[in-house]
């Protein structure tokens, strides 16, 4: 895999591997000694078969990925009882009808980032956009999950600093075979993860004790923050013991769900806003459609929008050229990826004709690949938003979030967050992206992004698909009426 560059994240390499060797459908992928087999699904009917009608469980290397930072039983690689109950538990906060009660404060948000590209635009200063959203998204994800915001714009997080030192130290570990290496970012992990758990269990705390000193309701759960839910059912049987008291066991599986949460829907969501602005830097036609949709639906000025959108954040929903200009971004920057193992009753995967056992594999169905395969989107090298109106596509092959029950739950709290984020910057703001380096040839064939951005049109695998170099950018005030 020369042509990538480094740490590449898997599903560039899996479309690398699919276009040099004309590879389509249904195809093993045979890794040992290095990982286990695996069966790889390109064909949008045969994941939508194994991830809607079937469901198939998570495989273990989700665990052996994401439980050394995030902890066991989480949400995301939970199966069978366990994850019923906790989507039970968490559902309710991601249902659209709630989330739409929370755009006026995501809003007020967005509009402190603002405020922060305003300062920005004054000083000329190249910075890292990566950096700003990843503060501003932990603080939407933060109000979400205890209904106040954690101030990380301004104030930083100790919390996102030991989040980011232990992802990245973790990371390492993908890197090299240097057992020394591997030694010391295993120890770096667990020690910032400890100090994370601490941060976000005095949280988890505090917030109980407010619980029980003012004998909130948590009877009902519409209208609860995320915490809330979590401690919900714990409520009950402390107030049936009597014993007002934070069980250990129930503190680390509480301190579990939060930080999936918090970290999940922070660094997803912030990569969206990172690649979402590099792509319009380049497409002025895009910017004017998406401005003109902006003062049409709202009004002109962001101030009066903002305005509007506290009193009717219904309003959101009729930005239909917004929308489609954010999931034309998750077609080329999809966020993340699944894996798999055999049905339970069903050991195999039918396509073209032939049966595919899965029996001891890894099945993954690699969204990333549909999204750029000509057969199901035409012309997908080109940045074209208009093609969501058109649907000139299978539906079910868009699948950034992937699709199913195990789709990812705060896909509505994401896309809300995206179109506000635009809304209230991109009539003010021309970006400008910093430091490239493009290419001279594109390394592969599946892309020429490269021909613009340089490698940073290739996304890095840490703890998800991230830009690899912090999205430099700069940013100045733009000549749109307000």
């Amino acid at each position: 895999m020369g042509a990538l560059p480094h740490h590449v994240h898997y599903q560039a390499t899996i479309a690398t591997i699919a276009n040099k060797h004309n590879l389509s459908g249904v195809f093993y992928l045979d890794l040992w000694p290095v990982a286990c087999g695996q069966l790889v699904v390109l064909d949008p009917d045969v994941a939508s078969y194994m991830t809607i009608t079937k469901n198939h469980p998570k495989h273990d290397a989700e665990k052996w990925f994401i439980d050394p930072l995030i902890g066991s039983n989480n949400i995301v690689t939970s199966n069978g009882p366990h994850w019923k109950y906790l989507h039970k538990m968490l559902s309710p906060a991601f249902a659209i009808q709630h989330i739409s009660n929370m755009r006026s404060g995501i809003a007020e948000e967005l509009m402190e980032f603002r405020s922060m590209l305003n300062e920005k635009a004054e000083s000329g200063e190249k910075f890292s956009l990566e950096d700003l959203t990843l503060r501003t998204t932990f603080d939407v994800v933060g109000k979400a999950t205890f209904g106040h915001s954690l101030n990380a714009k301004r104030e930083g997080s100790i919390a996102l600093e030991h989040w980011e030192a232990m992802s990245r130290a973790f990371a390492s570990t993908r890197e090299s075979y240097n057992f020394v290496a591997h030694f010391f970012a295993r120890r770096r992990t667990k020690l910032e993860r400890k100090k994370l758990d601490a941060i976000l269990a005095d949280m988890v705390k505090k917030r109980f004790d407010a619980v029980v000193h003012e004998k909130t309701d948590l009877s009902e759960r519409r209208g609860l923050a995320i915490m809330d839910l979590i401690l919900r059912d714990y409520m009950s049987e402390v107030q049936l013991s009597g014993k007002h008291e934070l069980d250990p066991k129930f503190l680390e599986a509480a301190v579990t769900q939060v930080k999936t949460l918090l970290v999940g829907g922070t660094g997803t969501t912030s990569d969206v806003i990172c690649y979402a602005t590099m792509m319009l830097s380049v497409h002025p036609e895009v910017v004017r459609k998406l401005r003109e949709e902006h003062d049409t639906v709202f009004t002109k000025g962001i101030e009066a929008s903002y305005e509007m959108l506290q009193h009717d954040p219904y309003k959101l929903n009729q930005l239909e050229y917004t929308t489609n200009v954010i999931k034309e971004v998750l077609r080329f920057y999809p966020v993340g990826n699944t894996a798999r193992k055999e049905h339970p009753t069903e050991p195999f995967l039918s396509y073209d004709g032939r049966q595919y056992s899965t029996k001891g594999k890894m099945v993954c169905p690699v969204q990333f690949q549909m999204h750029m395969n000509g057969d199901i989107f035409p012309n997908p090298k080109k940045f074209d938003p208009e093609r969501y109106t058109r649907q000139d596509f299978a539906r079910h092959a868009w699948r950034p979030f992937e699709r199913g029950p195990r789709s990812c739950l705060g896909q509505p709290l994401a896309m809300d967050e995206l179109k506000i984020a635009l809304l209230l910057t991109i009539r003010e703001f021309d970006f400008t992206c910093a430091d490239l380096n493009p290419n001279k040839t594109p390394r592969v064939g599946w892309t020429d992004w490269d021909l613009t951005f340089g490698d940073r049109a290739f996304q890095q695998f840490v703890f998800e698909a991230r830009p690899r170099d912090g999205m430099p950018m700069t940013v100045k005030r733009s000549n749109w009426p307000s």
